[in-house]
């Protein structure tokens, strides 16, 4: 399909370059089947072939892996100008960006728009951040020895709003270590109630009286700390899932006795 046939500009760059063209022309200059890059991607031939019709493009949070695959810069794949020093992404950032499920890499991508907001100069030094409430729970998800989850023990906490805050409904504890080295004793995550969990998503668990925070895999419950086995359940079970994390909270998005009094 040539350049000129194209007339939805959604498909074109900001040069006015189809992606089709840069994914189809690149692919083929890496010697790589489309199944190969979808693969890559964790998308199937057929998306990487509606890619290169122009018939759709790929989701944002996919074309990091994309130019990672094809060695496109990105900004040559969005097709703006860069004047600056090409920056170097790290093979090991790299690495374990394309091993994110799509859902994390869009938390990833937030966080990172969140933190260019944050390198932003403030112009208005006395601007109030946004607070919004979310409930703390008092009591901890296990991971490790033994926690008990509570259903309503805890209290109203005020937190800064950002992309990430904004989704969680509640903040829950951890407890032990069976999730490091990506969630340690005592830090605090961001719960969002009611999100569909899929394979490979980090949630938190009741089974009977107990909390856990988990990966969630088909066969079971799985800890990232490779000294915990897999807890595995029978139909006479009870497990129920409380929502998903979202992340650690830090500590300087709570609000401080002075944002507290003004509320």
């Amino acid at each position: 399909m040539g350049r000129q046939e194209l007339k939805n500009t959604d498909m074109l760059n900001a040069a006015g370059v189809p992606f089709a063209e840069l994914i189809r022309e690149n692919r083929r200059r890496k010697k790589m089947s489309q199944e190969e890059l979808g693969a890559l991607v964790s998308v199937r031939k057929n998306a990487v072939g509606a890619w290169e019709a122009g018939r759709s493009r790929p989701d944002i949070s996919s074309v990091p892996v994309i130019c990672d695959a094809l060695d496109i810069p990105l900004n040559e794949f969005f097709g703006i100008p860069n004047d600056k020093e090409e920056l170097s992404v790290p093979d090991e950032f790299r690495r374990r960006y394309a091993s994110l499920t799509d859902y994390h890499r869009k938390i990833i991508l937030r966080q990172m728009d969140t933190l260019i907001e944050l390198q932003k100069p403030d112009l208005n030094p006395a601007k109030k951040r946004k607070l919004i409430s979310v409930f703390m729970s008092d009591l901890s998800a296990c991971a490790g020895p033994c926690a008990f989850l509570g259903e309503s023990c805890g209290e109203k906490v005020w937190i800064e709003e950002t992309p990430l805050t904004i989704l969680a409904d509640e903040i829950i504890r951890v407890s032990g270590d069976s999730m490091e080295p990506e969630f340690h004793d005592g830090d605090r995550v961001l719960v969002q109630h009611g999100a569909k969990i899929r394979p490979g998503d980090v949630a938190i668990f009741v089974c009977g009286d107990a909390g856990y925070i988990k990966v969630y895999q088909r066969d079971g419950l799985h800890s990232l700390n490779p000294r915990y086995p897999v807890m595995h359940f029978g139909e006479g079970d009870e497990v129920r899932c409380i929502g998903k994390v979202l992340g650690i909270i830090d500590d300087e998005l709570f609000a401080s006795e002075d944002e507290l009094n003004d509320i």
